[in-house]
């Protein structure tokens, strides 16, 4: 019980904070194959089940840019399926470049690399603390701590996107 009441508090501050996360702006090189430029990245959210889970990897996808920089399509080709859908979401809120495109929707590929770093520590931190008063000479009430969230950060080079997110903690009973 107590570890799905950090999970949904992890939960509740990864999607607060996802969606204060601007879209961010580049300007990069066409392509030489297709003639296309990712303008305006939408940043992917590192799924909370994967990142707790530890899954990493590489989703690729497939999409299909109009001649006015918006999305017409945008398919999966490859990736776990839990990282998919953050990818794929990504993908289509994203705006692009077509430089040089004569055909009304050019395909463009993508991948999107979802990984984890090690920051000296726990991702995520929910913890316990006595009050400095306390001195353990009697017995003190708890006090709960704020989490602490690190953000993932997100890189880019043209077509290839990587998402590293701080390792997640899972406390266990043993450790209590």
């Amino acid at each position: 019980m107590h570890l799905m009441l950090k999970f949904a508090a992890v939960s509740v501050c990864f999607f607060a904070f996802a969606e204060k996360v601007p879209a961010q702006s580049v300007t990069g090189t066409p392509t030489p194959e297709t003639g296309v430029v990712l303008t305006k990245l939408s940043p992917p959210v590192y799924p909370p089940l994967a990142r707790q889970a530890g899954i990493a990897g590489d989703v690729k996808i497939q999409v299909g840019t109009r001649q006015d920089g918006s999305v017409a399509s945008a398919e999966v080709i490859s990736g776990h399926p839990m990282l998919k859908q953050a990818a794929l979401e990504s993908a289509q809120k994203s705006r692009f470049e077509c430089r040089e495109c004569s055909e009304a929707v050019t395909s463009f590929p993508m991948t999107y690399t979802f990984g984890f770093y090690d920051a000296g520590g726990c991702g995520i931190r929910i913890e316990r603390v006595r009050s400095s008063r306390c001195l353990y000479l009697w017995k003190c009430g708890e006090e709960w701590h704020e989490p602490e969230y690190r953000a993932p950060s997100i890189t880019q080079s043209q077509g290839h996107i990587t998402i590293l997110a701080p390792l997640a903690c899972v406390e266990t009973e043993a450790a209590r």
